[in-house]
C-alpha cells in the first residue's frame, strides 16, 4: 500500500509540474553571434523574448536580437564593423522538470552588415539548449542555435513566466 501511495504522489508532483510549466513568458537573451569566417571577431547580440509553452512542452516563441557590441574584420586594407539582426519565430519543445532540456525549429529573417555593405535573407533556424526553472515565475537558459549554414548564436537568457 505505501508503494501505491508514493506512486499516486510521484504521479502528483509530475502532473502539477507540467501544469505550473504552462503559460506565456517574456525576457531578454544575450550572447555572441558566432560567424564562421577567417578573421572575423563576433558581435556581441541582445534581444528580446516572448512565446508561450502548453503543459504538454510543446510552445511558440519569438525572438529579435541585435549587435550591441559590433565584431570586426578586415576588408580592403582597414577594420571594419560586423553587425547582424535577427527576427524569428521559433515552435519550441521544453521537457519537465526544473532542469529541463528545450528544443526550438523555426523561421529567421536575419540581416548581415560588414562595413558599409548589408545583406537579408530568410531561412529555416534551428536550436537546442538546456534550462533551470529558479522557481515558477523565473528561468534561466543556455543555448546554441543554428542561425544559417556560416553563423550560430551562442547564448544565455532570462525569462519571467506569467
Amino acid at each position: 500500500m505505501k508503494i501505491v501511495k508514493a506512486g499516486i504522489g510521484v504521479l502528483a508532483l509530475v502532473v502539477s509540474a507540467g501544469a505550473i510549466a504552462e503559460g506565456a513568458y517574456w525576457g531578454g537573451v544575450a550572447g555572441i553571434a558566432d560567424f564562421d569566417f577567417k578573421g572575423v571577431d563576433n558581435p556581441l547580440n541582445l534581444g528580446l523574448r516572448a512565446g508561450y509553452v502548453r503543459a504538454s512542452g510543446f510552445g511558440v516563441e519569438g525572438e529579435y536580437t541585435s549587435s550591441l557590441l559590433s565584431g570586426e574584420t578586415e576588408a580592403y586594407g582597414r577594420n571594419v564593423d560586423v553587425d547582424i539582426r535577427t527576427l524569428a519565430t521559433y515552435a519550441t519543445y521544453r521537457t519537465e522538470g526544473d532542469w529541463y532540456l528545450k528544443g526550438r525549429l523555426g523561421l529567421l529573417y536575419e540581416d548581415v552588415s560588414v562595413g558599409s555593405a548589408s545583406s537579408d535573407d530568410l531561412g529555416v533556424s534551428l536550436g537546442a539548449g538546456i534550462g533551470y526553472s529558479l522557481n515558477e515565475i523565473y528561468h534561466l537558459e543556455l543555448e546554441y542555435t543554428v542561425l544559417e549554414k556560416d553563423v550560430s548564436y551562442w547564448s544565455g537568457g532570462f525569462s519571467l513566466r506569467f
